[in-house]
């Protein structure tokens, strides 16, 4: 884990070809994050294909419609309480992304993080 600085820390960005992808869940980050993610940012370049995100590679976490940019800022409205040692919210060093076609790219999306 990096040493917190008061400076940008970037984390080595992945790529992975959409082509690819099926209707079962695939690595999209490879053996995961190089560091911890406070801000994670994610482009789908397909003009068709609507992707389903897993954290897990069992469970669908979030859905990028074509052309869309998901953007979670696990910062925002992070807590501030002494008994949660500043309430950092992050995404683990080596955690992997995965995704795959979505199943119901045509129905309501609803999405929660905590």
């Amino acid at each position: 884990m990096a040493e917190e600085l008061s400076r940008v820390q970037c984390v080595t960005k992945s790529e992975f070809d959409l082509s690819t992808l099926t209707g079962t869940f695939a690595a999209l980050n490879g053996t995961g994050f190089s560091d911890n993610v406070k801000v994670m940012k994610i482009f789908n370049p397909s003009t068709t294909v609507s992707l389903d995100v897993s954290f897990n590679g069992v469970d669908a976490h979030d859905f990028i419609p074509p052309l869309s940019t998901l953007i979670v800022d696990f910062q925002a409205n992070h807590l501030t309480g002494p008994t949660f040692s500043g309430g950092m919210w992050n995404v683990a060093r080596y955690q992997i992304l995965y995704g795959r076609t979505a199943v119901n790219p045509s129905f309501l999306q609803i999405v929660g993080y905590r």
